[in-house]
């Protein structure tokens, strides 16, 4: 069963609305989001917030979230917190002016229990120490500062790097419009792509392996804006903000009294971009003769075949990665997307792009059955609701349909950014074919066959890109 190229590039985002739609056995996940949504107030420890966006309230505790309100002051009163700019798992992240320079930072404060494990500073100090090898140290986000601080949920790392962003997957968005995406033009994509894949052979000739490679984790790095705290407000408008109640009163003293949503930093005007990207988030980096023995955290987006079966982390699973972040570059969107967390719904899409898996993984993975005949990997005639639940999606046709459906895009938001592919715009046959064989020759199951970062940036699709 081949999915016809009108389908396009989303069609792996609709297929599976569809299937969720159709049948919630297919993803179990969908359960545990409808069991906490609808969880009696006894089980919480707050009322859920209305605003979107927002970090997971219940990691407001003894271990977690650091309580942070706007205007609050850290190192000694350095840094004074103005604005959101997000937040992940383990961490939130704020801007914040430096007082004794003036300039506008990013402040990254980790959760309690995160703090006493989290490698980020020292892989960063070594890097900025190691003086012997240049290309490419220029794309990683230089470490600014990094302190503790005490609060009621622990003792918190705080690490501040310079102000940077939007990130490639926020650049990509197109608010209010589900299933749009906005991409680079041609010569900019190959630009970044290049960029980034100096940046991963800087990282491996260091003996590291970044272990989190995702688009959340590029940035566009920024001129040295100098705004007054109006400027922010005018730029971004005024933080929203909403009142976080506690449903005991020994969890009002580990809470903010005020939830903020991030800034709508992708509204930010390309003038301010200097051209380069900025690698951040080494979390779950390590040295690559030192793997981690239980694996890396890498979203299923992006990580390796041999990450999710076998939780090997290695500078192997990196250039998977970089393989995925390329098309992600080139496409806007990802190349295997995973809309609530889990392995399946990515395992799925990769052997409706790749085939069938090798064995063991293809016995090890239960849940093949489900959508691929046991013997020769290809789909199941199996149907829901009129919705096949796999097809055969090759990567040369996904390349081939970057662009295929560009009319879902926000063209107020996408027509700010001169950076951006116009509406509609398709690959030549001759950069589809160098891409195809790029994404092929990283995207290998074998993870030795896979190119080097250093093999990667020679390649003919990124010839003659500064």
């Amino acid at each position: 069963m081949i999915a016809p190229s009108s389908h396009s590039i989303r069609f792996q985002l609709v297929h599976t609305q569809q299937l969720l739609n159709a049948s919630p056995r297919i993803f179990p996940k969908l359960f545990q989001i409808f069991i906490t949504r609808n969880m009696s107030t006894a089980q919480l420890a707050y009322q859920p917030p209305s605003i979107d966006n927002i970090e997971d309230v219940e990691n407001y505790r003894k271990g977690g979230f650091h309580p942070v309100q706007l205007g609050d002051a850290f190192s000694h009163g350095r840094y004074r917190v103005l604005h959101k700019l997000g937040f992940g798992g383990s961490s939130t992240v704020w801007l914040a002016r430096d007082e004794l320079s003036q300039r506008l930072v990013s402040l990254k404060i980790l959760t309690a229990e995160r703090s006493n494990a989290c490698p980020e500073p020292e892989i960063l100090r070594y890097l900025q120490n190691n003086p012997s090898h240049t290309l490419g140290r220029e794309y990683i986000l230089p470490l600014h500062d990094c302190f503790h601080t005490e609060g009621p949920n622990g003792r918190h790392t705080c690490l501040v790097s310079l102000f940077a962003g939007p990130s490639l997957s926020q650049l990509s968005e197109s608010p209010g419009q589900p299933g749009g995406c906005r991409r680079l033009r041609g010569h900019a994509s190959r630009q970044i792509a290049k960029q980034v894949g100096l940046a991963i052979e800087f990282l491996h000739s260091q003996g590291v392996v970044h272990g989190d490679l995702t688009a959340s984790n590029i940035l566009f790095q920024l001129a040295d804006i100098k705004w007054s705290d109006q400027d922010i407000t005018k730029q971004f408008g005024p933080p929203v903000t909403e009142s976080l109640r506690p449903l005991s009163a020994e969890q009002s003293v580990c809470a903010p009294e005020f939830l903020v949503a991030p800034l709508q930093i992708s509204d930010l005007d390309t003038r301010h971009f200097t051209g380069n990207i900025q690698l951040i988030d080494f979390g779950e980096s390590f040295l690559s003769n030192s793997p981690p023995a239980t694996g890396v955290r890498t979203p299923f987006s992006y990580l390796a075949p041999e990450g999710i079966f076998d939780a090997k982390a290695s500078v192997w699973a990196d250039l998977w990665a970089l393989g995925c972040i390329i098309y992600e570059i080139r496409a806007g969107t990802q190349l295997f997307a995973s809309f609530f967390g889990g392995p399946d719904e990515v395992l799925r899409q990769i052997v409706q792009t790749f085939g069938k898996l090798p064995e063991p993984w293809w016995s090890a993975w239960t849940a093949r059955q489900t959508y691929f005949n046991n013997n020769d990997g290809k789909p199941r005639d199996s149907w829901l609701n009129g919705i096949p639940l796999a097809v055969e999606y090759p990567l040369g046709q996904q390349v081939r349909d970057i662009g295929a459906e560009d009319g879902q895009v926000d063209l107020d938001s996408y027509s700010t950014h001169s950076c951006l592919e116009p509406l509609g715009t398709r690959l030549t046959e001759a950069e589809a074919s160098e891409l195809e064989d790029l994404l092929f020759k990283l995207l290998q199951f074998s993870p030795e066959k896979r190119l080097s970062a250093g093999q990667v940036v020679k390649h003919p699709w990124l010839q003659g890109v500064e």
